[in-house]
């Protein structure tokens, strides 16, 4: 009988523990890597650089533009054993899943960083008519298809005012 006890007792054990490293370890990551992204958006703030991005279809300023050319980045970012999991609850019991807002917006906002660095580092005023676009990179897994990752693509055009 005691026997009997402690193999349940190691079999929900072991088969609790996969979970709750991939928590475990799955915060810590994101929390670094979101941390990490962070701060270099603070560093690029505190430059001076200005925020040269948006979503408008023509130029903020009225001047003469003197170059232009689409400037772009992607990133594919996955969620953890952990939050696929409590996204397949929220799937089957329905609700927000909440458990993939922390990556999504990472995504999102590592794309636009990228795509700032980029424009500046490069020498451009503005970048207009900027889209994100997002997709899920899915793995067939029998008859059920499994996330894999989501893929982000920003792109917009980079313009170069005329100086004077």
């Amino acid at each position: 009988m005691a026997l009997y006890i402690l193999l349940v007792i190691a079999s929900i054990i072991f088969s609790v523990m996969p979970t709750f490293g991939s928590w475990l370890f799955g915060n810590w990551h994101q929390g670094r890597i979101i941390d990490r992204l962070a701060s270099e958006e603070k560093a690029l703030n505190d430059s001076g650089a200005g925020h040269p991005i948006n979503n408008l279809s023509k130029p903020a300023h009225s001047t003469d533009v003197e170059n232009s050319t689409l400037v772009m980045s992607s990133i594919s970012v996955g969620p953890s054993w952990w939050q696929m999991m409590l996204g397949g609850w929220k799937n089957i019991f329905g609700g927000k899943i909440e458990s993939y807002d922390k990556m999504l917006g990472y995504g999102r906002r590592k794309v636009l960083h990228d795509m700032r660095v980029q424009a500046l580092q490069q020498g451009f005023d503005e970048v207009i008519n900027v889209r994100v676009e997002t997709a899920m990179i899915t793995k067939k897994s029998g008859r059920d298809d499994k996330t894999a990752a989501y893929e982000f693509i920003a792109y917009g055009t980079a313009i170069k005012y005329v100086r004077s």
